[in-house]
């Protein structure tokens, strides 16, 4: 089992050499002065998932790598960013704790590229009673329930439902398994399959793992066992590869169509599996663009990665990572005299703020206007499938049927936004 988890890293170095490749041009970030900011610094900070249950730091990673290339284009009005990121363990009193430090010790005007399974859970009340704002990549419902945050990524009940809902569309599923590690918020996710499966008309069973010590081998033989046509399987890419290597063993792409949420999707994971085959036998929903996307802000995420981001993983939550730093130095930037650079100006920039207009998501990302309650900016994703060795989009921009997602549809149609597919492969 420990194969594929041990390949990871090595197909991830050759992965990350030809994607990066592709990026030619100086990043643009920022303010582009090329000079060195040097003044009073503004201090950001995130909560994330770190250890424990998973790690999702890439977020945090291209969070700062944008704004180390900000600070050397002049910073925010001449002010330099200083980005303070903490492991909340996988724990709840751990990720209060640090939103505390953050917030109540540190002084961050706004938490940008927070990734985690459950740190929305104890904080969210906490940062509305505080004034400020996250722009991050979140796993439980009160990331997406609450007025002071508003996430990048579509979420793993948002992922799970457009993967499942592919596999009822174009696979002929009339069932689905999913399959999640058991942690405070993740019934949302494949409860989400559940209510989606009793309006499309679709038998959904779930099955929850133990997060801290997995039996990978018991869990592939409970999915195969529910006989259902398609599994939804949730998890870290590194436990994903353990999932598909056991599913294998048991030539489990002959007896049900295997699907994963956006989380799989990253540069690595093709090289750890048996890529000859699971060849056009993998599905993934992908929340963001083709990671080799041609899309100028694709290219530009690309780019500075490759000035700033070291071997930081290049996935799907790395480019939100960087979309969540963007829209917050973009904000900061309508500040026009940096000495009025304070949370709650950040906070009020930030909500005031235009729809951020990019290729990497198939809609603008919005947060709407200060007095909007619920957010999911990014609820209409792509689909893509082991080929040939790597991934391949197979379908481009589809809204998501969640069925609890009628207001948030209804607020992007007062607000004129429409689903544009311009990244390309």
């Amino acid at each position: 089992m420990k194969s594929a988890v041990r390949l990871l890293a090595v197909f991830a170095i050759a992965i990350l050499a030809g994607v990066a490749s592709q990026a030619q041009a100086a990043p643009d970030c920022g303010e582009n002065t090329g000079k060195k900011a040097t003044g009073k610094s503004i201090p950001i900070g995130a909560v994330t998932t770190m250890s424990g249950i998973g790690s999702f730091k890439e977020a945090d990673d291209a969070v700062r790598a944008y704004f180390d290339c900000v600070n050397a284009n002049g910073g925010i009005h001449g002010r330099p960013i200083t980005y303070h990121d903490e492991d909340d363990q996988s724990q709840l009193d751990v990720a209060a704790q640090a939103a505390k430090k953050l917030v109540g010790d540190e002084g961050v005007y706004a938490m940008i590229g927070s990734t985690s399974i459950i740190e929305c859970i104890p904080n969210a009340n906490y940062y509305l009673k505080e004034n400020i704002v996250e722009i991050g990549e979140g796993i439980p419902p009160q990331c997406y329930q609450s007025k002071n945050i508003a996430e990048v990524n579509a979420g793993p009940r948002a992922s799970g439902i457009a993967g499942a809902d592919y596999a009822r569309r174009v696979l002929g599923a009339k069932s689905v398994a999913c399959t999640i590690p058991k942690f405070p918020g993740s019934d949302w996710s494949c409860g989400g399959l559940e209510e989606w499966g009793k309006k499309f008309g679709v038998k959904v069973t779930s099955i929850y793992s133990d997060p801290a010590s997995p039996d990978i081998n018991s869990l592939v033989l409970q999915l195969l066992a529910t006989g259902a046509d398609a599994v939804m399987t949730y998890g870290t890419d590194d436990i994903g590869a353990r999932i598909v290597e056991a599913a294998q063993q048991q030539d489990g792409a002959a007896k049900m169509k295997w699907l994963a949420p956006t989380s799989f999707y990253t540069v690595r994971f093709p090289g750890a599996i048996d890529t000859k085959y699971w060849n056009d036998r993998y599905w993934v929903n992908a929340e963001l663009a083709p990671l080799a996307s041609k899309g100028k802000d694709n290219q530009n995420w690309i780019a500075v990665m490759d000035a700033y981001g070291g071997n930081a993983l290049r996935d799907s939550f790395s480019q939100a990572g960087y979309i969540a730093a963007r829209v917050a130095v973009r904000a900061m930037l309508t500040i026009k005299n940096p000495d009025d650079i304070n949370r709650n100006t950040v906070t009020a920039a930030i909500q005031n703020m235009p729809p951020y207009e990019t290729d990497i998501l198939c809609m603008p990302w919005y947060w709407g206007g200060p007095d909007v309650t619920e957010h999911n900016p990014n609820h209409v994703t792509r689909m893509a499938m082991i080929h040939d060795g790597k991934w391949k989009t197979i379908e481009g921009c589809v809204a998501d049927p969640d069925p609890a997602l009628g207001r948030i549809e209804a607020l992007e149609q007062k607000l004129g936004l429409k689903i544009s597919d311009t990244a390309h492969e």
